[in-house]
């Protein structure tokens, strides 16, 4: 009878160390990196590039996909506010990047 408590007690212990390892793996499925096309100067004369667009400075690189520059719209440059770049690193800005159809400002950190 004892013995049959044991193998209880370690399924248990099995299933929630289970249940704990998927959740800390699952949440950093969603902290990757992914390329964007970025119009970087607000001229539509200049074409727009593609960048790595990280969630932290430890994500893991992306595999650049192929992928069709977009037509770029005119915009006018917003007005940059003066912000401390998070850790890992050195300056943010304000780039027009294209996401889900249309191109949206976005602060990027380089």
């Amino acid at each position: 009878m004892l013995f049959r408590y044991e193998e209880l007690t370690m399924n248990k212990i099995f299933t929630k160390a289970s249940i704990c390892f998927f959740f800390m793996f699952s949440a950093n499925t969603f902290a990757a990196c992914k390329w964007v096309w970025v119009d970087h100067d607000y001229n539509t004369s200049t074409p727009a590039i593609q960048k790595q667009v990280c969630e932290s400075s430890l994500d893991i690189n992306a595999i650049k996909p192929p992928s069709i520059r977009p037509i770029q719209t005119p915009q006018i440059k917003p007005i940059q506010s003066p912000t401390i770049p998070p850790i890992g690193t050195k300056q943010c800005r304000t780039e027009s990047v294209y996401e889900n159809g249309k191109w949206v400002n976005k602060k990027i950190c380089t």
